[in-house]
């Protein structure tokens, strides 16, 4: 599984940042898991869609569907650019 794309979505209300990241092959449970190594998941596998959540010790939250090519990050907005580089390192290990 390979990245393919980093699209800025909005920056919000409260100053946090969203982004959503395009891979070339679907999301896996097994991604899914490796994500949730770094934080707190809530996943709902019963929905029409099978959605997680992710809330990092960074307060980053990444969110999904697996079977999907793309998840949507949001950054705080307390040092959101280290923030954003240690969470895209992280993925980037997990690819």
């Amino acid at each position: 599984m390979k990245l393919i794309e980093i699209k800025k979505i909005e920056d919000c209300f409260d100053s946090s940042v969203i982004f959503e990241y395009f891979f070339d092959q679907k999301i896996s449970k097994k991604l899914m898991k490796g994500l949730a190594q770094y934080g707190a998941l809530k996943y709902y596998p019963n929905f029409e869609k099978p959605f997680f959540k992710i809330i990092t010790t960074e307060n980053v939250q990444i969110k999904g569907i697996i079977g999907d090519k793309s998840c949507e990050v949001v950054y705080p907005s307390e040092k959101k650019t280290e923030k954003k580089h240690s969470f895209e390192k992280n993925l980037l290990a997990l690819l």
